[in-house]
């Protein structure tokens, strides 16, 4: 999955934590959780916005926000670090979806 162009932001939710990782053969890939925040939806290529505002990735569950439910994004520190491509995987975050509302 190719990440969309970056935006910014004032308004910038809390973040949950920090975004995960992986070096493959093309590049830095970011790892984002396969569920939403909500836990109501399984996150795809279709079904979520991936952009950026300062250091922070925002992962966005278009269902839930789309429904207007307040937990629909995901916001994972960065710390700078730029990924060229996305992966899900719910592993590297299985901390966070246990407390996820």
């Amino acid at each position: 999955m190719v990440m969309t162009t970056p935006m910014t932001s004032n308004n910038a939710p809390r973040p949950h934590g920090q975004a995960r990782y992986r070096t493959t053969a093309h590049g830095l890939q970011v790892v984002i959780p396969t569920r939403c925040p909500s836990g109501r939806h399984v996150l795809s290529t279709d079904g979520c916005r991936i952009y950026e505002t300062g250091t922070i990735l925002h992962v966005t569950c278009r269902s839930c926000a789309g429904q207007s439910i307040v937990d629909h994004t995901w916001s994972l520190t960065t710390h700078g670090r730029k990924a060229l491509s996305a992966e899900f995987d719910d592993q590297p975050y299985h901390s966070l979806l246990r407390t996820a509302p």
